[in-house]
């Protein structure tokens, strides 16, 4: 049972639920006739399982990093094997195929193209600066579209896309920063490392600026309704501001830390305001 708990703690529960909610509720706005279906509920289950299998494979290549800036995941600790990682990894990726099945051709085509590109990303692409941190965000906002795919409508998911690629696009840059101690140990170039922090601040400021200003857009294009803005304005907008003044400010690593969480929590107030603008 103790060995069980390790391997749910390194799929991260709060992503894998946070993609499991993405993906259902994207479902739902593209088909209402689909809730509660086995096709929506076989769909998010294999995106969370893929999100998932991602992490074990990105602390699967990380091993040697996350001794420093993470010591406590469960495969530097030593609580999972990096050979039980990789056949941890496979199985997950091969029952989320098998779920995905259930559902459609677009879909099954999303995630088997996802499952190839998080593990490029994870090998090679993770300390290639923007380029790696535009990755996850592009693929984090894509849970939109896949719900979309199932639900074979993925128009009305567009601007969640981007508005969610844009927020973790942002958050994968502030990441870089927290971890810059144990990726400079490995020569890795990501962007604070090679441009420094202050520009790699800067970067983060004016992707959420953007993220702030795109959520107004849905409502004044009048695609969600004003329970959305409010939720959006008093859930989303005002704690990244909050987020902006605190960075940019002399933070330290934990504070950091601190704040990538908030915006993680900051995700799920924004898939509710987006569920409750459509209904």
């Amino acid at each position: 049972m103790k060995n069980i708990i390790y391997y749910i703690i390194i799929l991260r529960p709060l992503n894998f639920i946070i993609a499991f909610l993405t993906i259902y509720v994207s479902v739902i706005i593209a088909d209402k006739s689909l809730a509660f279906s086995i096709k929506a509920i076989f769909g998010s289950l294999a995106g969370s399982l893929i999100g998932g299998a991602g992490m074990v494979i990105n602390d699967y290549f990380d091993f040697e990093v996350d001794k420093i800036n993470r010591p406590d995941r469960p495969i530097p600790s030593g609580k999972i094997s990096l050979k039980s990682a990789l056949s941890y990894y496979s199985i997950l990726n091969f029952i989320a195929l098998i779920l995905v099945a259930f559902t459609n051709i677009y879909a099954f085509l999303i995630a088997f193209i996802s499952i190839i590109v998080i593990f490029i990303y994870s090998y090679k692409l993770k300390s290639k600066g923007l380029i790696g941190n535009f990755i996850v965000g592009f693929m984090t906002g894509l849970a939109f579209i896949f719900g979309g795919a199932i639900g074979e409508n993925v128009v009305p998911l567009m601007l969640p896309f981007v508005m969610g690629m844009l927020i973790n696009f942002a958050r994968e840059v502030l990441k870089d920063v927290e971890d810059i101690e144990g990726d400079r140990t490995k020569n890795l170039k990501t962007f604070p490392i090679v441009y420094g922090e202050d520009k790699a601040i800067k970067i983060f400021v004016i992707l959420i600026g953007i993220t702030i200003l795109s959520t107004f857009v849905p409502y004044f294009l009048k695609i969600y309704n004003v329970y959305y803005l409010l939720i959006i304005l008093f859930m989303v907008d005002l704690p990244l501001v909050y987020t902006i003044k605190s960075v940019l400010k002399k933070t330290t690593k934990a504070e950091l830390r601190k704040i990538n969480y908030l915006i993680k929590y900051e995700m799920i107030f924004g898939l509710i305001a987006i569920y409750v603008g459509v209904n």
